[in-house]
């Protein structure tokens, strides 16, 4: 237990309004860390392909299964002053598809790759040398190497200022059966993503830092359990 007499370290207060979009998008992307990485496979219309990477990403729901990640801008229309999305958000809004794919150690090179800023229509997965896979139940494809993807539907878009908070609900995952344990404890399709070094899965830190899993600690909770 902490002792209230102790100094307490200093801190730097930083009111939202005296800071600009950038200040605060690098504070909130640099302090909040590590995050892991969605890389997200869609189609357009014309099923010309399209992969890129979002750090903004988490688990919204297991009831339904629902994922999410942020879709930032490409600035704006100088003509028209409106947000111009990125072909990710475009191509989802056109067909209601996509797949969320984890980023391996092994594949960090090809990751950063394909978020290079190319024309439409160009494929990230040419661009940075990765093999695509069909997918079961959606039309975009998945990343061959990825530890596990997530064949999803549009669940919802929230926007959230400059930015799509977009949602999608697993419909088909695929697991690497190298991290696969099956059963555990009477739960089946048990998973870890720690076993083999090369799948696990990449964090983004702030600027142009990631980070990978090595130093693993097992915390009992109180009651115990560890699942």
């Amino acid at each position: 237990m902490s002792d209230a007499r102790a100094p307490q370290p200093a801190t730097i207060g930083l009111a939202s309004s005296d800071l600009n979009a950038r200040e605060m998008y690098l504070l909130l992307r640099d302090a909040i860390v590590p995050r892991p990485i969605a890389w997200v496979s869609t189609v357009d219309r014309k099923g010309r392909t399209n992969l890129a990477p979002f750090s903004f990403f988490n688990v919204c729901s297991a009831d339904p299964p629902v994922v999410g990640f942020s879709v930032g801008t490409r600035g704006r229309d100088p003509a028209t002053g409106h947000l111009l999305p990125k072909d990710t958000l475009i191509n989802i809004r056109a067909t209601r598809e996509m797949v969320v794919n984890l980023v391996p150690e092994g594949l960090t090179a090809a990751m950063v790759q394909t978020s290079a800023d190319l024309p439409t229509g160009e494929s990230e997965f040419t661009f940075a040398g990765l093999e695509q896979v069909p997918s079961v139940q959606v039309r975009p494809p998945r990343v061959l190497g990825a530890p596990a993807a997530f064949e999803c539907r549009l669940y919802g878009i929230l926007e959230i200022g400059s930015s799509w908070w977009v949602m999608g609900e697993v419909v088909h995952s695929h697991v690497d059966e190298r991290i696969y344990l099956g059963e555990v404890r009477g739960v089946k399709h048990r998973v870890d993503p720690t076993r083999v070094q090369d799948l696990r899965p990449l964090g983004r830190m702030g600027r142009a830092n990631y980070v990978r899993l090595r130093d693993i600690e097992t915390v009992m909770r109180p009651d115990g359990g560890t699942d």
